[in-house]
């Protein structure tokens, strides 16, 4: 097993390796997570509403609206999509993470609970999170969301679903989307870059969890929707402006970055940092320095401040 150089404040993270999630340790870390998310509680000044949705199939999913106290009018809203290997729940880190950018911007959150793999396989959670995203246009009076300024966001699987339902609603005339951020995002099932061939025992994901994942998600297959699934095949002309973040030890690196290259390549307006001696998953190390630079950087391109591109780097074909 090999030593990454990370950095000192994610360490923490680096005995968390596993080739595989057994059904016992889904079932673990769900109820876990399950069991947190009960106790946790926005942060002060931000009310948290539950609605039930109909998502794929018209059956019931939860979506939570998360709002600032204070707010009047209409407002600029983001849909937010969690990660998990599309396995699992949402957490509370990912709430932290939400509300932390909501006091620094003007928008309200919706989060959307999507059914999980293996129960559910594409496109269970696709269109849960599409029906979401046409649940907040169609209701946007009554949610008071200005409906010209709607954002997607998500972090890995919830990249994925939060790409994938962009370009769903671009090609289907489906609701505007004017921003897109994905964090260390699932972009391409066919597992072909080189960062996926060199990070098999990477901590908090790898190529081994990656290769099971997609064989889960896609069991069915892929309902001749593959350029959603796995959105580095699609066409990215007419894609909203977007934010990328990458970790530099992660399976999905080059996925990312493939994809920011392939967006300027269609014209896309696209911001990538791609961060240094990271590992995947490294927003739940919240009160490191490392993750309060990246979400200052979040803040700004939702507040249409962030002006100059990081560094990119080269992808080994």
């Amino acid at each position: 097993m090999r030593d990454y150089d990370v950095d000192s404040e994610l360490t923490i993270l680096k005995p968390l390796r596993f080739k595989r999630y057994s059904k016992l340790r889904r079932y673990i870390a769900n109820a876990v997570i399950k069991f947190t998310m009960f106790f946790a509680r926005p942060k002060k000044g931000i009310r948290k509403k539950r609605f039930i949705i109909r998502g794929y199939q018209h059956q019931k999913i939860k979506v939570y609206v998360l709002e600032k106290k204070t707010d009047q009018g209409n407002k600029p809203a983001m849909l937010y999509i969690h990660g998990g290997g599309f396995q699992m729940e949402g957490t509370p880190v990912h709430i932290k993470m939400i509300t932390d950018m909501m006091v620094e911007t003007d928008y309200k959150a919706v989060v959307v609970r999507y059914r999980l793999i293996p129960k559910h396989p594409f496109p269970t959670a696709f269109f849960d999170a599409y029906h979401t995203l046409q649940w907040m246009a169609e209701h946007h009076e009554f949610l008071n969301i200005d409906i010209n300024h709607i954002a997607i966001a998500g972090d890995s699987a919830g990249g994925n679903l939060a790409a994938g339902i962009t370009l769903y609603a671009r090609d289907h005339q489906g609701p505007k989307i004017e921003k897109v951020m994905l964090i260390y995002p699932v972009l391409d099932q066919t597992m072909s870059t080189k960062s996926m061939e060199s990070y098999d025992d990477t901590p908090m994901w790898n190529a081994n969890l990656n290769k099971d994942m997609w064989k889960l998600y896609l069991k069915n297959g892929d309902f001749g929707l593959s350029q959603y699934a796995s959105p580095l095949q699609a066409d990215l002309e007419k894609f909203p402006d977007t934010y990328i973040e990458t970790a530099e030890f992660d399976c999905l690196r080059d996925e990312g970055v493939l994809f920011s290259q392939k967006l300027e390549q269609a014209g896309v307006c696209v911001y990538s940092n791609h961060t240094r001696k990271t590992v995947h998953g490294y927003d739940a190390l919240f009160f490191s320095q490392l993750v309060k630079d990246c979400k200052a950087k979040r803040i700004l391109f939702l507040k249409g401040e962030m002006y100059e591109k990081d560094q990119s780097i080269h992808v080994e074909s």
